[in-house]
């Protein structure tokens, strides 16, 4: 038999991808925010989720492991643009946010709240009416990346912060992006073979990074040294110090929700 997995068709999970599919399993294409949908209905069986989403998946499943997505300062696919520096962002501006993972615009949210204050939040923009800044993951991120540390600009955005580093500016901590888990109900043969398929690319990481590198850079029509830049940025097996900066971020996000209504969004993901 063989048992649906999500994989998120970004580059930052090429490596994983490139090792193939865990035995008896299978990849399903699958969006940060859907991957939580996906496994609450029992439609997954094991996926690399976003932070944010994972308490409301606390019943449903358990970690694997010490796996995921994170980085130590810049991501380099998580970024904001704006029409000003990132300090000078609030009150009466709009924002316009991505709606493929709340974990970024929730990290977003926070720095922008101990950057300017929680009373000075922007306005969200409404579909296609003009931002002044506008959050961006995953690959699109990286072109956008790309296409700014070339000319100084994108989509007539000016400035560029990647909020994984200034996350560390703020609390001297990585950060952590996704986390892999399986259901709780999982089949032992899931459990064991995801586990297994892991272990396996800790020990081949370098290899698997390499191995991704011509098939991303080719897709997004990269420099293949950007495209190498990037993959090697990304801290796919986490350390005890990545885990402290997701519980740091997990419980500032609780602390935050505790005090008073995060204003933009109340969806999970």
């Amino acid at each position: 038999m063989n048992y649906p997995i999500s994989m998120i068709p970004y580059a930052n999970m090429a490596p994983y991808a490139a090792q193939g599919p865990p035995a008896d399993c299978y990849f399903v294409n699958c969006t940060p925010r859907n991957s939580i949908a996906a496994l609450k209905e029992g439609a997954l069986w094991a996926a690399a989720v976003p932070v944010g989403g994972l308490k409301a998946l606390e019943r449903y499943v358990s970690p694997v492991g010490t796996y995921g997505i994170g980085a130590l300062r810049k991501v380099m696919s998580v970024l904001f643009f704006s029409d000003r520096p990132f300090e000078a962002f609030a009150g009466a501006l709009k924002v316009r946010l991505t709606d493929e993972s709340a974990s970024s615009v929730r990290l977003l949210y926070l720095l922008l709240g101990y950057a300017n204050g929680f009373d000075q939040m922007p306005i969200l923009a409404r579909p296609g009416e003009p931002a002044n800044g506008e959050v961006v993951i995953g690959d699109t991120a990286l072109l956008w990346h790309h296409e700014w540390e070339r000319t100084g600009g994108v989509k007539g955005f000016k400035y560029m912060t990647d909020l994984a580093a200034q996350w560390h500016r703020h609390c001297q901590l990585p950060f952590v992006f996704a986390r892999w888990v399986v259901r709780n109900d999982a089949p032992d043969r899931v459990r064991h073979s995801l586990s297994a398929w892991l272990d396996e690319f800790r020990r081949r990481e370098t290899e698997l990074i390499l191995r991704s590198v011509p098939g991303v850079a080719d897709r997004l029509h990269l420099p293949h040294e950007y495209v190498h830049r990037y993959l090697t940025v990304i801290r796919r097996c986490l350390t005890s110090e990545d885990l402290e900066g997701q519980k740091r971020f997990q419980e500032a996000w609780g602390q935050l929700v505790a005090s008073q209504p995060a204003a933009w969004f109340q969806n999970e993901g």
